[in-house]
């Protein structure tokens, strides 16, 4: 018993001694373990990751300072947009159709040139053409008949057809042997001369006869062909062919 006793105290000294050893073995294993894991990870990281340039620059903090601040990828898309909705929107051009009327022009005498806004349309007689609508002006031209210019507003829904009698233009003369005279024409051409020419439009004309500021004599004169006008204090205006 004692011999066992002995052993058994032996036993239990010797397992004291030897279980915090094999226990502080056992932590050192599992940390140099861990290590080496968390070495792998960081070596498959790097593996991973791009290339990074050997160059290391180092930047002061004044040079910081002066370096322009990089937006986020929102920043940058709401200033992109705000950008563009400070550009003026393009205007879309819209085509107005102006829709065309059928236009027709008769005169007398035939064979007249026939013009639409400055523009030469023909001669007389005009059919078939084709006039937009809204103002117009058509001017009406013949050598020996007075011009003619005349403004029309085109509907639209209506075709348009004129006719149009043409005065003719005769060569007028007007003489007088009386001194002292002044002498009106329709009140507005004037005159002091004894012998002057004149183009007169066919019809009536009126005429005023002054001395010393004063009308002393009015009268109608007809023009219906080339004639010579003789004016005479007693006898007034005489009309002769002309020559």
């Amino acid at each position: 018993m004692t011999r066992l006793f002995k052993l058994a105290i032996f036993l239990i000294l010797l397992s004291a001694q030897v279980f915090p050893q094999n226990l502080s073995r056992l932590k050192a294993k599992k940390a140099r373990e861990k290590q080496k894991k968390l070495k792998i990870n960081e070596e498959e990281i790097l593996e991973q990751a791009p290339d990074i340039d050997s160059l290391q620059v180092t930047i002061q903090d004044d040079e910081i300072a002066d370096l322009p601040t990089v937006k986020s990828e929102k920043e940058l898309v709401d200033s992109l947009v705000i950008e563009l909705r400070k550009k003026p929107e393009k205007e879309i051009e819209k085509k107005v159709i102006i829709p065309k009327v059928n236009l027709t022009i008769n005169t007398i005498p035939e064979n007249v040139e026939i013009s639409l806004d400055g523009n030469i349309l023909g001669k007389t007689p005009l059919s078939g053409k084709k006039i937009s609508s809204g103002n117009h002006t058509f001017q009406i031209q013949k050598e020996g008949y007075a011009p003619i210019s005349y403004d029309i507003n085109v509907n639209p829904s209506k075709s348009v057809s004129l006719d149009f009698f043409m005065n003719p233009v005769y060569d007028i003369k007007f003489k007088t042997d009386e001194a002292g005279l002044i002498f009106e024409l329709n009140s507005s051409h004037r005159w002091t001369e004894d012998l002057i020419s004149m183009q007169l439009e066919a019809g009536d004309h009126h005429l005023r006869v002054y001395k010393l500021g004063e009308i002393i004599d009015e009268q109608i004169i007809v023009a219906d062909q080339p004639l010579t006008f003789q004016y005479y204090l007693k006898k007034g205006t005489v009309a002769k062919p002309g020559t």
